[in-house]
């Protein structure tokens, strides 16, 4: 079979991609050709479909002109380049199903259009909540905001912003009245969730529940190494992007008034010198550190040799990467009682859950986490994501591709 990934980025900027790398090396794998259609990037990983890639665009540069910024609004609505370039790959690849990841803004929703035009059979995975909100998060000033989507511009809904606020909402309202969204065949989403909640925000589209899958190496033995000893000791972890949505600030506070000896940040985010800030501000600066991103046996180190890794999102999660890895290596989780996460933790049997309306609750789960025998809570953790295997992922696929190629017809 011939499958056409398509996700804004073609490097791992977030969950997102790595979604979309994680599918196209389960597809090569069994034995299915794969191609890409993306935005051009510096950081982007090598691929001859490159060639077919659109423009780059920052939407956070301040320094584009007035003529820009008006091009760049224009292509969030509808983009004629990425169109145009993907008419020209699908002449090339001729795919049998096309599988989409996030295409909102650098993308644009109009490339639904080009395939349902040439009749592709597509599949969506969604990320977010995008398609129901002008709000991609649902999350605005730090905290939950679910109105209606007429509703943003004058919550500054988007970014705080009422510009994009505004922008935001026309393409929202525009693509749901030429029903953009219903034209995709098949919708699969990594947590139970999200398919819920856009059910209550009226997504007319049935969503199939498809976890995404974890590489095998996360199912090894977690063997705790000795990490240098100017390393801190006894560590509360955090791994992934440091973003204001992960609720980081509240780990601080946290922390800050825990038992805890030592935090630490692996990764890398537009939040690190706020953070920073803020742990000198409580004058625990000394007990909070800051390794920047890590990546393979060297992230994986940082989390086999943690107390316990904490999820404090203050935005609804899908079902991040983060929380899995943790899982799958039998290390103890805090995560927010919101969202996907309690899908996979049970309160007290492979992590611990707390209330994310209660400031104190975390502190408490934190104090506990950090005194409790590990040996039964990490071999519950590593049964409760037992089934995010590859080849039950690759299984999945196959019959939501079968199913989109039936629909399509």
């Amino acid at each position: 079979m011939k499958i056409l990934l398509i996700d804004k980025f073609h490097n791992v900027f977030g969950g997102a991609e790595r979604a979309y790398f994680d599918t196209a090396n389960v597809l090569k794998s069994n034995g299915h050709e794969v191609a890409f259609f993306s935005m051009q990037h510096v950081n982007n990983e090598k691929t001859k479909w490159s060639k077919y890639f659109v423009e780059n665009v920052d939407l956070r540069n301040k320094n584009y002109s007035v003529f820009k910024k008006i091009s760049v609004a224009f292509r969030i609505i509808w983009n004629f380049e990425a169109q145009k370039k993907l008419n020209a790959l699908l002449d090339e690849f001729n795919p049998d199903v096309v599988h989409m990841h996030l295409i909102y803004h650098q993308l644009s929703p109009s490339i639904i259009w080009t395939l349902k035009k040439r009749k592709i059979p597509m599949i969506m995975t969604l990320h977010d909540f995008k398609h129901v909100s002008p709000n991609y998060n649902m999350l605005v000033r730090g905290k939950i905001w679910e109105k209606s989507p007429w509703q943003c511009v004058g919550d500054r809904c988007v970014k705080d912003s009422v510009s994009k606020s505004i922008i935001c909402t026309f393409e929202h309202y525009f693509h749901k009245f030429i029903k953009t969204f219903e034209k995709v065949d098949v919708y699969i989403a990594p947590s139970k969730f999200l398919a819920k909640k856009y059910k209550e925000k009226g997504f007319k589209k049935d969503i199939l529940h498809v976890p995404q899958p974890l590489n095998k190496n996360f199912f090894k033995p977690c063997e705790v190494e000795n990490l240098n000893e100017n390393y801190p000791k006894n560590y509360v972890l955090y791994f992934g992007r440091l973003s204001y949505e992960k609720g980081l600030d509240v780990l601080i506070k946290a922390f800050s008034k825990s038992n805890a000896q030592n935090l630490v940040f692996v990764g890398k985010g537009d939040q690190r010198e706020i953070l920073e800030k803020l742990a000198k501000d409580l004058k625990i600066e000394k007990k909070v550190h800051f390794v920047g991103y890590k990546s393979g046996k060297e992230l994986r180190s940082w989390i086999c040799n943690a107390k316990v890794t904490v999820m404090a999102s203050a935005c609804y999660e899908n079902m991040p990467y983060a929380l899995l890895e943790a899982l799958a290596s039998g290390v103890m989780v805090i995560a927010a009682d919101m969202g996907g996460m309690p899908e996979r933790i049970i309160d007290g049997k492979n992590g611990f859950l707390y209330n994310p309306k209660d400031a104190n609750d975390l502190v408490r789960k934190i104090n506990k986490a950090i005194v409790t025998n590990k040996s039964t809570i990490s071999r519950n953790a590593k049964l409760s994501v037992e089934d995010l295997t590859y080849s039950k992922y690759y299984d999945n696929l196959m019959r939501v591709y079968n199913k989109a190629i039936e629909q399509s017809k």
